[in-house]
């Protein structure tokens, strides 16, 4: 949430790729990826989650189970234009435009409110869709 957040996100999702890819060298979608990605055929227009199964499947597309939120699109629109960009769902970011200053109070009480409804899907969504709540 927020631009340090977002960033130190960003960071945390390239870290966990880079570590997985030294240990897996078969690049096969197993127990640990999925513990904080998804792993899906993208060649559809609606795109299929692809089940862990017995850790030997192949990975298509990994998407990051995360949910994005800032309310200036600085930051987001870098993630979606930098080296991550394809690990990242754009359906699971919640942006505004006037942004909140820095402060706490108004990203709260004013966006909060406006944005709530679009939050609670945005986390419910991937929440339901997970196999173990503790891997979300």
């Amino acid at each position: 949430v927020g631009q340090c957040g977002n960033q130190i996100g960003c960071r945390f999702w390239e870290l966990a790729l880079k570590e997985h890819a030294a240990y897996n060298t078969k690049a096969r979608y197993d127990d640990a990826l999925s513990s904080f990605f998804q792993n899906v055929d993208c060649r559809q227009d609606h795109p299929m989650r692809l089940p862990v199964g017995d850790g030997r499947g192949a990975i298509r597309a990994l998407k990051a189970r995360a949910v994005v939120v800032d309310m200036e699109v600085g930051v987001t629109n870098e993630l979606l234009s930098g080296p991550m960009r394809d690990v990242f769902d754009t359906k699971q970011f919640i942006t505004g435009q006037s942004g909140s200053g820095n402060n706490w109070a108004c990203g709260f009480h004013h966006h909060g409110q406006m944005y709530r409804e679009s939050l609670l899907e945005a986390v419910r969504r991937p929440v339901e869709e997970a196999e173990s709540l503790q891997s979300f």
